[in-house]
């Protein structure tokens, strides 16, 4: 999953070891059948133990994109009322918590995708020109 963390990570060392348990927005967006612009948010809730536990605490904020690797584990608990409740979290594996930048990461990696930013068209037949590296190149271009 990659998401923009919220908030900060609640980090509780215990004799097991570090747990921090943290919260990613994860936003994905299309346009529908007529056009405009939708947007899905989920927030998803991600255990971390030992290194990375103490990691999340020392460096993780609000807005910081990250990316996590991990397995779906649910969790029963009993509420007030004594009625079983489920949650589902994502357990991250050891060292699954890749960090990325600070808020304005997220706000600029559509501009970062790929390798380069692709230059916008100088001329009108540059505009019919392959954009995509792998338009670029023919098989009958290869020497085998």
């Amino acid at each position: 999953m990659v998401g923009a963390a919220w908030p900060r990570a609640a980090v509780k060392a215990g004799e097991g070891g570090t747990v921090a348990e943290l919260r990613i927005v994860v936003t994905d967006a299309w346009r529908d059948r007529a056009g405009e612009r939708v947007e899905h948010t989920e927030r998803l809730r991600i255990k971390a133990f030992s290194r990375d536990a103490e990691n999340a605490g020392k460096f993780l904020r609000k807005g910081r994109l990250i990316i996590v690797e991990g397995k779906l584990r649910t969790e029963k608990w009993q509420a007030d009322d004594g009625s079983d409740r489920y949650s589902t979290w994502i357990y991250a594996e050891p060292g699954g918590i890749t960090w990325h930048g600070g808020r304005d990461h997220a706000d600029t990696r559509r501009e970062h995708q790929g390798r380069g930013a692709t230059p916008a068209p100088t001329s009108p037949a540059d505009a019919d020109a392959p954009t995509n590296r792998e338009e670029q190149f023919n098989d009958d271009d290869l020497p085998f």
